[in-house]
């Protein structure tokens, strides 16, 4: 497996291989910008991987296959597999499940890329939903590894923060194509901080931590 092609995205590398690839789609920002650079450039199959989950009503499991489509419109790529599979809840295990199955027993697939991004600065980042606990793993040092789990998953963006992410689409033109169709909400119906916030369905409840982000990298 070798890098064919290292794309600059506002500033952030991003590496083509040689190789059928797959990618972890969730329908937020970061997997659909991630999603849209590979089908403009990647010449080999791809191969998508979506979760829903009941929890949070399968949001995204609608919400991906709409980010596949535009992307599909965008570059006129259509070598690419949607696989989407549902849990009860998602978890860290069933997340991986089906990416790992596939680089392990599905001899095309080499890598798996994910969008995974840096958190904002610390002091942006814990004023975003002071109530809502959110994902601190993130680092913002600038030191993420971009790969992981025998160099099987690479995380291009994990040294990006969501500001980052927002210079790609404007990079690309994508703000009033590509960003509508993509949901960061986290509404939870089962946690109190959402007792009082109207159920946004498929949009934006503009209140959770995750919503907050989106605006501060996008305004």
């Amino acid at each position: 497996m070798k890098v064919v092609k290292k794309i600059d995205c506002a500033g952030t590398n991003l590496n083509i291989y040689d190789v059928p690839v797959g990618i972890m789609v969730s329908g937020g920002v970061d997997s659909a910008i991630l999603l849209y650079y590979l089908m403009k450039y990647h010449t080999k199959p791809i191969f998508i991987f979506t979760e829903g989950n009941n929890v949070k009503l399968r949001k995204n499991g609608i919400i991906a296959p709409r980010v596949v489509e535009k992307c599909i419109q965008l570059t006129k790529n259509i070598n690419v597999f949607h696989h989407i599979n549902y849990n009860i809840e998602t978890t860290l295990e069933s997340l991986y499940e089906k990416p790992r199955f596939a680089v392990r027993d599905f001899g095309p697939i080499r890598i798996v890329y994910e969008g995974l991004t840096m958190n904002p600065p610390n002091d942006i980042a814990e004023n975003l939903a002071p109530e809502l606990d959110f994902e601190h793993t993130r680092n913002t040092d600038g030191n993420n590894d971009l790969f992981h789990s025998d160099n099987k998953f690479y995380m291009p963006w994990a040294n990006t923060d969501k500001k980052g992410i927002a210079k790609m689409y404007r990079e690309e033109n994508l703000i009033d194509t590509l960003l509508p169709v993509t949901r960061s909400c986290e509404y939870d119906q089962n946690i109190e901080f959402f007792d009082d916030i109207k159920n946004p369905g498929l949009g934006h409840c503009g209140e959770c931590w995750w919503c907050k982000e989106r605006e501060w990298a996008f305004k």
